[in-house]
């Protein structure tokens, strides 16, 4: 499986050195970004295609870019969520969040600058692919351009930034049930993210349409679990735990799977959705072991 040390060393060379630009910017992005994390959705991504691709090159100018990435997305969407217009969140990964540590503006144009920053990387890439690797640029810049929508697509008005929206506001009149619109939040702020991870990472490597479709799905009910555990943990978990506030659902009077349905119900659920992973991946071709490492760790009871 990908090394977690290597999509550090990935991110470090990406993002811009701290006194580069202006202000505490640039220092502020590589707070949000280098202070810790899973790094699910780079690993994810980078496994996704070698799923399906052993050309360690073509990974490097392609998969290795949006990898990084869809971590500064990741990151933003971080930085924002702790606003204190969104869940006003103090700690982040044991540590202050961004808009507590460079204040509040500071925090919002992080954000903004995380989310141009992504752009900028995979422009940047795409154009080293042509310049270094014309080939390589001739035979996969479709692929490469059908990756870059999907990850802004996913990311985007209709996709997670959507499901925060829904998260913030609320549905309105709408009588649909109160597992239906969580279900539908959490596919769009949480699943998104996960899904333009698998799917860009296959759809980099050359993978047939059936198989990105297959991935869409996985990355959906991932999303759900993912989310549906987070919620499990902001009522069990305690600080030294998590290294951000928990609790912070009650306080913003957040409707949850755990405060709809219940702990017990919420813990059988994720369950449910676990095994259902573990039958989706085995409908895929090559090694998943990588998968199935994350998945166990994840949602394993």
């Amino acid at each position: 499986m990908t090394d977690l040390q290597t999509i550090e060393e990935m991110l470090e060379k990406c993002l811009p050195a701290s006194d580069e630009g202006y202000g505490l910017l640039s220092e502020a992005m590589r707070y949000s970004v280098l202070g810790g994390g899973k790094r699910l959705r780079a690993i994810m991504l980078i496994e996704s295609f070698r799923l399906f691709s052993d050309d360690r090159e073509l990974e490097k100018y392609t998969a290795h870019p949006f990898a990084c990435a869809i971590e500064c997305i990741h990151g933003y969407s971080l930085v924002h969520d702790d606003l204190p217009a969104m869940d006003n969140d103090e700690f982040r990964r044991g540590a202050l969040t961004t808009h507590k540590r460079y204040g509040h503006a500071m925090g919002i144009l992080t954000g903004d600058a995380l989310l141009n920053y992504s752009m900028e990387i995979v422009t940047r890439a795409g154009e080293e692919l042509e310049q270094n690797k014309p080939d390589y640029y001739m035979d996969n810049m479709r692929n490469f351009m059908h990756a870059a929508r999907i990850l802004f697509t996913k990311a985007g008005a209709f996709g997670m930034i959507g499901g925060q929206v829904l998260d913030v506001e609320g549905f309105g009149d709408d009588s649909r049930s109160d597992r239906e619109k969580l279900e539908e939040m959490c596919e769009l702020k949480t699943s998104r993210l996960f899904q333009a991870a698998l799917c860009c990472g296959a759809v980099l490597a050359g993978a047939d349409e059936t198989a990105v479709s297959l991935f869409d799905d996985i990355g959906r009910i991932m999303g759900l679990a993912f989310q549906i555990r987070d919620d499990i943990l902001d009522v069990t978990a305690s600080f030294a735990e998590t290294g951000k506030d928990t609790g912070s659902d009650a306080k913003n009077n957040k409707s949850t799977f755990v405060s709809v349905f219940g702990l017990d119900r919420a813990r059988e659920y994720v369950g449910e959705l676990y095994e259902e992973l573990k039958t989706m991946l085995g409908k895929l071709p090559g090694d998943k072991s990588a998968f199935e490492t994350i998945f166990d760790k994840l949602f394993s009871l």
